[in-house]
């Protein structure tokens, strides 16, 4: 028997006369999607209102996805900065961190975990370098006192250098991976650490001559940064800690914050300071530390995920960050908005950042210093 086949339209309107119907579409998922009549999604409205309805929903939707485009914070406009130029560098293993004791005189170091690592000396602004020491392990970082007396560390090594000489000496050698340290005078000191994001260390010195061992407390993770705000009141930072000490180290408090590695803790007035992490975050404090806000969150994946590695302040408000892929970002309000550098060169990993008066120099991956006028 022949059956006579529906019209186009008979199918339609056997569709629309069903309570709900389904439809399966490729193009975005190969799962069936169940779409409902307004009168069950809006139960509590008239016929004639379920079309304005959908079109305050949409504008409220549209609104929604324009508001991260209306944000300072995520509209950053480049800025130009005609002083910003890469210095010559006699070396092109990764350098790690550079410092100052004055306009002349400043330290780089760097290397390679486990192979070889350096510490190099400038005496002209840096325009030129020379290599002071050379060791079997990567050293981390430099800094120099209010006297201009010098601290590096690295793996295994902690070395000073007395203001006024020339060479570095060896201050002890161990098996701990030292990671920063920040002495604001020869009496005050901290060094911290850490390895494969757990076994983390501070040793803190003073208020004898810092080669007095005076606390040592041990974490289960790994600390990468550490910062004095004022005489007794110590920061530091790592793998989702954030500590604070105001008996100059002899014990800490883990505050309630988590959720990056935190790289870098700055403080250029004592109440004032920050906190990058190398998954995006900035951290700010008006107190002293004893309280953080977020004005930048990070992300694990997108726009959020930046690979911050370190910050520095001049003033309360202007300060600079510095990471991978080109990073290289100025604020000049206390973090509310920032604004990349349109001379850093996209292809550089940058890994520090230093200030001294109205200068700053910046060190990179692949043997590469940077230097600005603020």
């Amino acid at each position: 028997m022949m059956q006579t086949r529906p019209s186009n339209l008979q199918v339609m309107k056997n569709q629309l006369s069903k309570n709900h119907f389904k439809m399966t579409t490729t193009a975005i998922s190969r799962q069936p999607i169940t779409c409902y009549p307004c009168s069950q999604i809006f139960p509590s409205l008239q016929p004639s209102q379920w079309l304005r309805h959908i079109r305050l929903r949409r504008i409220k939707l549209s609104l929604l996805l324009l508001l991260p485009l209306l944000l300072p914070s995520c509209n950053k406009t480049p800025i130009s900065l005609p002083s910003f130029r890469e210095m010559p560098s006699p070396i092109a293993e990764d350098l790690s961190s550079v410092a100052f004791a004055d306009s002349l005189h400043g330290s780089l170091t760097g290397g390679k975990a486990w192979e070889h690592g350096f510490v190099m000396n400038t005496e002209d602004g840096g325009l030129t370098w020379h290599t002071d020491t050379v060791f079997d392990w990567k050293m981390e970082q430099v800094c120099f006192d209010s006297k201009g007396q010098g601290y590096a560390c690295g793996q295994n090594l902690l070395l000073y250098k007395p203001s006024g000489e020339e060479h570095w000496r060896l201050f002890r050698a161990d098996f701990q991976w030292l990671r920063a340290c920040h002495f604001p005078t020869g009496k005050r000191g901290a060094v911290v650490g850490g390895e494969g994001y757990h076994g983390g260390h501070a040793y803190t010195f003073g208020p004898d001559p810092f080669w007095k061992l005076d606390t040592l407390q041990t974490f289960p993770n790994e600390i990468e940064s550490v910062w004095y705000s004022d005489s007794v009141t110590l920061h530091a930072v790592g793998f989702g800690w954030v500590m604070r000490s105001s008996n100059a180290g002899r014990s800490w408090e883990r505050l309630d914050i988590t959720g990056d590695f935190f790289q870098s803790v700055h403080f250029p007035t004592p109440s004032t300071g920050y906190i990058c992490g190398n998954s995006g975050t900035i951290l700010k404090t008006s107190d002293g530390g004893q309280h953080w806000r977020v004005i930048r969150k990070g992300g694990s994946t997108g726009k959020r995920l930046k690979p911050f590695r370190a910050l520095r302040f001049a003033t309360a408000d202007k300060g600079w960050i510095v990471g991978d892929q080109g990073i290289f970002w100025q604020t000049e309000d206390g973090g509310d908005s920032w604004n990349p550098v349109e001379e850093a060169p996209a292809d550089a990993d940058f890994t520090a950042v230093f200030l001294l008066g109205n200068k700053g120099w910046a060190t990179a991956k692949g043997g590469r210093l940077f230097g600005f006028d603020d």
